[in-house]
């Protein structure tokens, strides 16, 4: 969905809001240079195809264009609508705008030699946004440090690079390829800020989980033994579908992994695809599709389009013998790999008919896969599928009933989610068949274990356990997040074998990780819902509803 700066009507309008966001700057190097060597309609010709690219960048990760400026673009990821992932999605924004100004950099030059490059400078921190100005001009705007920090990184970023604060960088270490640049004092900054290049994304990488502490999965047992249960009908040639329901870091993707680990220890001709949906991924056509696509013929994302083709063209060779053409072509096309001549024409001529050919071609390569062993198809983060993706899966799952296939969904039990369709769907075409594993928070004892295990804490005073108890919930990825930020803050030391808190441990507030997740889903509530919950944080966490009622009323007068 794309979203530009909400405009005022009228007169400057709409309340400001104190929240978290990530800023991102962009222009390009050196435009002065290269704009008073050629004539004012050519260049504005030029800038405007530049600025048509990296618009269109920030609107695919769903971000807020606040401002075009002479060269450059300023973008908001979290206002007025957060995301769990902003830092994430303004990085991935910054690298794809790089590639695509090089890109159009390059298409420029076949015509007349013209070098554009952009710089990149994006920055994590609180700002107050809103409507600023008067009745005749205003905008939507954030104020505050982060964003001038954000302009000063992108000021200080090399041409055709993403330069990123450690605010920032704190949010994606684990995703992201970086080089540390060290230290960089900034105009008006009293203290040097930490810079990071960015130069490019982690394959595989799910940022989850603490670097270098590892937990045994906790509270799950009875999920795993149902999982090994279908798995076992699912071999012996009967196809099961089982729904894996929680919400946000509850542990669905630790319950796979580990069972993932477990078939593939007990079984070495099981074949496991894989295809996890982007948060972003709503506006994408069949991008879920395509991950499985590719899991099958096992390339990454990121993969160059001549290891795709050749990737795409073996498998199919090797598991469909002669029969390996048609499929290329309606496979390679979803890919978007160059086909040859007939190819194309073949694909061009049943246009009409090339989703139902996409499933078609996907299901004979799959059941081809299966005649060697068991499969195990696993859709991830259902929540975030694209339309798409979701019918041609829904149409793919009869067709592996009967055959030795586990079809796993896993999802938030969001049931206005679009990817919901293939849960439902699924629940009416197997009935009874289809499995629905449900993941709860944990209990305190068992919270109390995970923590336990994973900071081997049996000397970490009871208050500092207690005080990551109650920040959870039973979520162990709050578990997680709560743990990682005490380490980050001084909080909780490890000394030799035994970990300590320090006198830091007793201030401790909502991690910065967990505030875009809860935002993101106080955005999606009706305006009323979030003006009852404002008025409702300010009293505390328990209070008697007769005391909300009268706030409320008071406000109203």
């Amino acid at each position: 969905m794309s979203r530009t700066a909400p405009v005022a009507a009228g007169g400057a309008a709409g309340s400001s809001e104190r929240r978290p966001i990530t800023v991102l700057f962009a222009d390009i190097a050196g435009s002065t240079a290269i704009a008073e060597r050629m004539d004012p309609e050519d260049w504005t010709a030029i800038i405007s195809q530049a600025f048509a690219q990296m618009n269109a960048t920030v609107t695919r990760y769903d971000g807020t264009i606040a401002r075009l400026m002479g060269d450059g673009v300023l973008a908001f990821f979290g206002a007025p609508v957060a995301h769990e992932d902003d830092p994430l999605r303004a990085v991935r924004c910054g690298i794809d705008m790089a590639r695509a100004v090089d890109e159009l950099s390059v298409k420029l030059s076949a015509k007349e030699p013209i070098d554009l490059r952009v710089r990149v400078g994006i920055n994590t921190g609180p700002v107050v946004v809103g409507m600023v100005g008067t009745e005749s001009a205003s905008e939507y705007t954030a104020m505050g440090d982060a964003v001038n920090v954000a302009a000063r990184m992108q000021a200080l970023a090399r041409p055709g690079t993403v330069l990123v604060s450690g605010a920032t960088h704190r949010f994606v270490a684990a995703l992201v390829e970086s080089v540390d640049v060290g230290p960089l004092d900034l105009k008006g900054k009293a203290n040097a800020v930490q810079a990071y290049e960015v130069t490019g994304l982690k394959e595989g990488a799910t940022g989850r989980g603490l670097t270098g502490i590892h937990a045994p999965m906790i509270g799950r047992d009875a999920q795993l033994v149902r999982l090994r249960e279908l798995f076992a009908i699912a071999k012996a040639g009967q196809g099961r579908v089982a729904s894996v329901l929680g919400e946000p870091g509850i542990g669905k993707s630790r319950l796979l992994s580990e069972f993932r680990a477990e078939v593939e220890r007990g079984d070495g001709s099981v074949r496991w695809i894989e295809g996890r949906c982007l948060s972003y991924g709503q506006t994408l056509p069949y991008h879920l599709v395509l991950d499985v696509v590719r899991s099958v013929i096992g390339v990454s994302g990121s993969a160059a389009e001549p290891e795709v083709r050749e990737a795409l063209e073996r498998v199919l060779r090797e598991h469909l013998g002669d029969g390996w053409a048609e499929p290329y072509a309606y496979l390679g096309h979803l890919l978007s790999v160059k086909l040859e001549p007939e190819m194309q024409a073949r694909v061009a001529a049943l246009e009409m008919e090339t989703i139902k050919r996409y499933v078609a071609s996907l299901a004979l390569l799959i059941r081809a896969i299966s005649t060697r062993g068991p499969v195990v198809f696993v859709f991830e983060d259902l929540h975030w599928a694209d339309a798409a993706s979701a019918d041609a899966l829904l149409a793919l799952m009869p067709l592996a009933a009967d055959m030795p296939v586990l079809s796993i969904m896993s999802s938030r039990a969001d049931r206005d989610a679009v990817g919901w369709r293939l849960i439902s769907g699924a629940r009416d075409l197997f009935g009874d068949a289809l499995a629905d594993i449900r993941l709860d928070p944990l209990s305190t004892e068992q919270a109390r274990t995970l923590v336990a295990n994973l900071l081997e804490i049996e000397s970490l005073p009871g208050e500092a356990r207690d005080l990551i108890l109650a920040k959870a919930e039973g979520n162990p990825f709050f578990v997680e997040e709560v743990i990682r930020m005490l380490i980050d803050r001084g909080a909780i030391q490890r000394q030799g074998d035994r970990w300590i808190a320090t006198s830091k441990v007793g201030g401790v507030e909502i991690p910065d990780t967990l505030q875009g997740l809860l935002l993101e889903r106080i955005d999606r509530l009706p305006q009323e819902s979030r003006r009852t919950l404002r008025v409702a944080s300010v009293i505390g966490r328990q209070f008697g509803v007769t005391i909300l009622e009268r706030l409320l009323e008071a406000r109203t007068k």
